[in-house]
């Protein structure tokens, strides 16, 4: 029989043939059918978005057909997640995840009955376990798609916040063959409150302070009894001698825990940076209330609470396990994370660097494959970081010729290295003892037995560690962070200068900022990582380009590295904007500015910004330099004036020695700023100069009637110290701290506190924060006395035992503490 000639196709009329393909589906019908089916909330993303460029190629290789995304996210229950019990936290895991894959199918089936084609990818397991290890194992990665779909931002502890329910929430992701009428974009605030509280209580420092996160630390522990860590069982099954031997191995309650996990799906051993989070419309406001209460209620007893943590020995996690949680067992396992291809190695490598092993560790490796699989790497590590590049780069420290399937069984504790060494399947050019180096910055073990080699199958997914996005206070929007290419230089003075940066494509300055901002360099002069603020002079209507004005210090490591060192043409890493001393307009009817030497700056942005701006409101620039020659923008001065007839400019010399100087000579005083302001008293000011000076100035303006809440201040000056050389500087102490545990004495400056006098002298003091929320720095105060601006994470039972925070306790006499 034909095919036209079939009874299904003779009855079939065209008419019912209930397929879209090329058509477009109505965005807010589909929104509606996600939330009849169960989601909390959901958004939509085209398949060419370019926040989906890491995985478009696999999503396409596997629905080629794709055109459009539908992300959603599901509330769990936060209260079980919080719980010291596991099983209870894991209990609403599973259920959760249950339901997203059930709403998932629910809006597939619509969907189909509609005539279009639609998938949903699993929620968590099962996933394509054939191209693991070394390759993406599942076929979309939720998280991605729900940030470009605008249902949060990702957390320092690496999970997707939502704006209303916070962190507590799973996500699912329907593929659809239909372009949709309009769709969602990225929230502009990150809703993580950077309070720390994941930093605190995670039992392996996965998440670091700073905004990094150690991948293999977190899949050690918490994934234990996923995939990596049932391997790892499995060998110990297969290789122990006999039931003792096993028993010496494996303790009876972890065989219960992974006959568990097989019985009733895979267990977190510790989600508690989850648990932990604050953040969230629904989530904030018992925290807001009472802090102590959520650090006493759901932080302490997670932090506490007794329980193997999973490490794999000489990784980061070992040390900082052992150090931070002293209730806990520490237990060396392997993770079984052994890439069966140098594809994977390759990929795998940025996820099992451990940056604390690489301390001191400043090398190039060259890597050249053989055998079945050729392939040529740069490695760099340097400044505890992981740089891989394809090819042969540069000139090696070490050069590695290996057979492709020695070195992978060489790293799998399979195959000898005196063996391949003796046989030339695997070579050395170089320095061994660098080699010795490279390796302890991936530790692995594993036991020995015969294998079955399968190897995975590769995918196009190209993994990509997310970066932590901060938000700026000013703005409550995410603060930008890139590259932007210096393009002048500009002498400003002696010795200031104007560096003007642009972005390289020539596109606009790709972020908004307030008059008054700062933004931050994060650099490596001489090889030291540091960072670096400065205010933006530019003004905010100025979208061509940023500029920064910076005055060369002798011992200054960064400002002589700017004057000396950076050229046309640089690329320097920035982040931007921050900072809340900011004027735009619409905080006064008037503004005083008193800026002294390069205190200047945030002036500067905000006088071209309101005379650019046409602002009626009348401007006050009160300035003070030590000499004419250090008069920085005098001619563009005199031009602004001459542009603005609401600006007002007065400025003094404190010793202009033998210079041409006519106008006021001293320092910013009293009698300058009554004969330069009118009516001072009702006016708003901003002092932007050296500690010293800026409390002079406020003196004088609250002398003068000034109200306090309208006066404004932010500091250019702060301790000089090159980060090379510890206690270069010499400073007024306010007293010495006696570390008790430690053994050590140091000296502790006037406005530091006891945690910089720790950093400085060595003394290991848990922190995160720094800010006083999160109460990772308590320390018991066994003599003295301290004063503290903020002190929330204190319980009244911990102030009655003497405890204080040390990134908050200032002294004013000799104290000791039990650190």
């Amino acid at each position: 029989m034909k095919l036209q000639d079939h009874p299904t196709v003779r009855h079939l009329s065209p008419f019912e043939d209930k397929g879209t393909g090329g058509t477009t589906i109505d965005s807010a019908w589909l929104r509606r059918l996600a939330l009849d089916c169960g989601a909390d909330d959901v958004g939509l993303v085209e398949i060419t978005r370019s926040g989906l460029d890491p995985q478009r190629e696999e999503i396409l290789r596997n629905y080629p057909w794709t055109r459009c995304l539908l992300s959603f996210v599901l509330r769990m229950a936060r209260e079980p997640v919080r719980g010291a019990p596991r099983s209870v936290a894991n209990l609403e895991f599973h259920r959760a995840g249950h339901e997203v894959n059930a709403v998932s199918a629910a809006i597939v089936a619509m969907l189909e009955v509609r005539g279009v084609r639609a998938v949903n990818p699993s929620m968590g397991f099962p996933m394509e376990m054939y191209q693991n290890p070394g390759h993406g194992i599942w076929v979309v990665s939720h998280k991605p798609v729900a940030v470009e779909a605008g249902l949060g931002h990702m957390g320092i502890h690496r999970n997707l916040i939502h704006p209303k329910y916070g962190n507590f929430v799973l996500l699912g992701t329907v593929l659809i063959d239909c372009e949709a009428t309009d769709y969602d974009h990225p929230i502009e605030y990150n809703p993580c409150l950077e309070c720390k509280l994941c930093v605190a209580v995670c039992p392996v420092g996965a998440i670091g302070p700073e905004g990094s996160f150690n991948f293999s630390s977190c899949f050690t522990h918490n994934y234990r009894e996923f995939l990596g860590g049932f391997s790892d069982w499995v060998e110990q099954v297969a290789d122990a001698r006999d039931a003792i031997d096993y028993r010496r191995r494996i303790s009876e309650p972890e065989t219960a825990s992974m006959w568990q996990s097989l019985s009733h799906g895979a267990n977190y051993k510790s989600a508690y940076c989850m648990a932990v989070c604050p953040a969230g419309e629904d989530v904030i406001g018992p925290y807001l209330r009472d802090k102590q209460r959520h650090l006493r209620e759901v932080v302490r007893p997670l932090q506490e609470r007794a329980e193997p943590v999973y490490v794999v020995p000489g990784s980061d996690a070992e040390a900082v396990a052992q150090r931070k949680f002293k209730n806990k067992t520490v237990k060396p396992v392997s993770n079984g994370l052994r890439p069966r291809s140098i594809a994977g190695l390759l990929n795998f490598m940025p996820y099992v660097f451990q940056p604390n092993q690489s301390r001191g560790l400043d090398a190039v490796f060259h890597f050249s494959f053989t055998g079945t699989e050729r392939r040529e790497a740069t490695i760099t590590i340097k400044n505890r970081t992981l740089d891989i590049r394809e090819g042969l780069i540069g000139k090696p420290d070490v050069h590695v010729t290996a057979d492709a399937k020695t070195w992978l069984g060489f790293l799998a504790k399979e195959k000898s290295l005196p063996v391949a060494l003796i046989t030339r399947r695997i070579r050395l050019k170089g320095n061994p003892r660098l080699l010795l180096a490279f390796g302890k910055c991936f530790p692995s073990v594993g036991a020995r037995h015969e294998q079955v080699e399968i190897l995975p199958q590769p995918s196009k997914l190209r993994r990509e560690p997310s970066r932590y996005q901060k938000n700026d206070p000013a703005t409550g929007k995410i603060r930008w962070r890139g590259k932007l290419t210096l393009t002048e230089v500009e002498s400003a003075t002696h010795n200031v200068k104007t560096f003007r940066f642009k972005p390289a494509d020539g596109r606009q300055v790709p972020f908004d900022y307030l008059p008054g901002q700062f933004l931050t360099l994060h650099i490596a002069p001489n090889g030291v990582p540091t960072k670096r603020s400065y205010t933006i002079a530019a003004a905010p209507t100025w979208r061509d380009r940023i500029e920064i004005t910076v005055k060369r210090e002798d011992h200054g490591l960064v400002s002589r590295w700017l004057h000396d060192e950076l050229r046309p043409g640089h690329e320097v890493e920035i982040e931007a904007p921050n900072g809340t001393f900011v004027f735009s307009g619409n905080e006064a009817e008037s503004i005083v500015l008193i800026g002294a030497g390069v205190g200047i700056t945030p002036m500067m942005s905000v006088v071209r910004y309101l005379t650019d701006t046409r602002w009626s409101g009348k401007i006050y620039l009160i300035l003070g330099f030590r000499a004419p020659r250090d008069f920085i923008f005098r001619e563009e001065l005199a031009a602004l004036q001459a542009r603005n007839p609401n600006l007002s400019v007065a400025v003094t010399m404190s010793n202009p020695g033998s210079e041409p100087w006519s106008g006021p000579v001293g320092h910013i005083d009293a009698a300058l700023l009554a004969s330069a302001v009118e009516d001072i008293r009702s006016r708003r000011a901003h002092i932007c100069g050296p500690p010293s000076m800026m409390e002079a100035t406020k003196a004088t303006l609250l002398m003068l009637g000034v109200p306090i809440a309208q006066i404004k201040t932010e500091a250019f000056g702060t301790l000089k110290r090159d980060p090379r050389s510890k206690g270069a500087a010499s400073v007024e102490a306010a007293g010495k701290v006696f570390f008790q545990t430690s053994d050590m004495t140091a000296f502790v400056p006037v406005d530091a506190t006891i945690l910089d006098a720790a950093d400085e002298a060595g003394v290991f003091i848990d922190n995160a924060c720094r800010s006083g929320t999160c109460g990772s720095c308590r320390v018991k105060l066994v003599s003295g006395s301290v004063r503290m601006a903020v002190e929330d994470a204190l319980t009244e039972q911990d102030k009655a035992d003497g405890y204080i925070l040390a990134c908050q306790a200032k002294i004013s006499s000799d104290v000791k503490v039990e650190a």
